[in-house]
């Protein structure tokens, strides 16, 4: 490892990378592993930046580095005049709130998406007048005031809260983290979505309290639902897509297994006067599908959103397996003519999706035809040279006859 010039006043650590990442990085990947580097690290900082080179020395990019995970650098820049800094940094927060002033009927999107707005770690979510901010890597970690800085300039927030969970930061060798950084977050806060209002709890919620990447695909469903149809809701959350279907006239059943998350589904039922269409069943989606396939109970329509089956690779196959048993049983429940909407947020998963549908129609002898696929909402945008930027999808099944 030798020392490279930086912005013409101090020297950055350079490290010689692959040629497989080499390619890839001037292709606008933005992940270099750690079996990838050919230059020693013993001696860099978690978080700090380095400047990346292939095997002849020529600039590729500046990175973030991170001495714990499997991916050691995360591009941050790839043109030599423009290295990361403050300045870089507020450009790419500017940018990327401004993308997202066009998103119209709602006053909760995610204003910052990682890796796909050129900050990787860093997500950003506004619900109403506040912001939910997620520190995902070493990197992001040192820069995380000037962020906040930067944040409460741009957004004009009444508070900031870091929800910088366990389940991102370990990898990182960072601790876990629920902390108002900026002005006060209340334990509620209430949001609109398309006309519907909903409570998210900011400090204890899935993700950053809400699922504001499923926005598009309610839309789906809510604009299809009919007064009447009978709506099953499985792994609920915290009801949004059940009280979608709620206010268009149909008897829902919410299923959900933590019953925090169903007690604010019943407030959000509520919340917008539609709780005498609603039923809510606190249990486990792989038993209570099971069982009420068994029975002769039938839906017109079954909406199936579990979570990640998968978190890496080497648990595709068991995630395979669990998801072939969701479907088996969702589709014993669907009616002659009922449409599934089956939500995938396993990256490693989706290219596998639609077989393993083929083949739990195939055990249960339905017919599907796909009306429509659907992908995660466009303030969670997908780069094409980032695959892993695209990790939701969702199929609408209806069973024919």
């Amino acid at each position: 490892m030798r020392l490279a010039c930086y912005n013409g006043l101090m020297a950055l650590p350079q490290l010689t990378v692959a040629p497989s990442a080499a390619k890839r990085v001037r292709h606008h990947d933005c992940w270099v592993f750690k079996d990838e580097l050919t230059s020693p690290t013993h001696s860099l900082r978690n978080g700090e930046l380095v400047e990346l080179a292939d095997r002849h020395g020529a600039f590729l990019a500046y990175a973030l580095y991170s001495a714990h995970s499997h991916i050691a650098a995360r591009v941050v820049s790839t043109e030599q005049r423009r290295p990361w800094d403050r300045t870089l940094l507020a450009e790419r927060l500017t940018t990327a709130i401004a993308r997202r002033a066009t998103l119209l009927g709602t006053n909760a999107k995610r204003l910052v998406f990682s890796e796909a707005d050129g900050l990787p770690g860093l997500i950003v979510d506004q619900y109403a007048d506040y912001l939910v901010v997620q520190s995902r890597t070493a990197g992001m970690e040192t820069w995380k005031d000037a962020i906040v800085d930067l944040l409460r300039r741009l957004a004009h927030p009444k508070g900031i809260l870091e929800r910088s969970d366990k389940e991102f930061r370990e990898a990182e060798g960072l601790p876990s983290l629920t902390q108002v950084l900026d002005g006060t977050v209340p334990e509620r806060i209430r949001i609109e979505e398309d006309g519907l209002q909903f409570w998210v709890d900011p400090y204890h919620g899935q993700k950053t309290g809400f699922y504001l990447d499923q926005r598009q695909t309610r839309q789906w469903v809510r604009q299809r639902v009919r007064s009447g149809e009978r709506v099953v809701d499985v792994c609920a959350y915290t009801g949004a897509f059940g009280i979608g279907a709620a206010s268009r006239g149909a008897q829902v059943v919410c299923v959900e297994q933590d019953e925090g998350c169903l007690t604010l589904a019943k407030e959000n039922a509520q919340l917008n006067q539609v709780e005498e269409r609603m039923g809510f069943v606190a249990g486990d989606a792989f038993y209570w599908l099971k069982a009420k396939a068994e029975s002769a109970e039938r839906f017109d329509w079954v909406l199936l959103d579990p979570p990640s089956l998968a978190k890496s690779k080497a648990d595709t196959l068991k995630g395979r397996q669990a998801l072939h048993h969701l479907l088996v049983h969702a589709l014993g429940l669907l009616a002659a003519g009922g449409t599934l909407a089956l939500s995938v947020c396993t990256y490693h998963l989706l290219g596998l999706t639609e077989e393993i549908l083929r083949i739990a129609a195939a055990e249960r002898g339905v017919r599907l035809r796909i009306l429509a696929v659907t992908m995660q909402a466009n303030d969670h945008p997908w780069i094409l040279q980032m695959p892993m930027t695209r990790y939701l999808m969702s199929w609408m099944a209806q069973r024919d006859g």
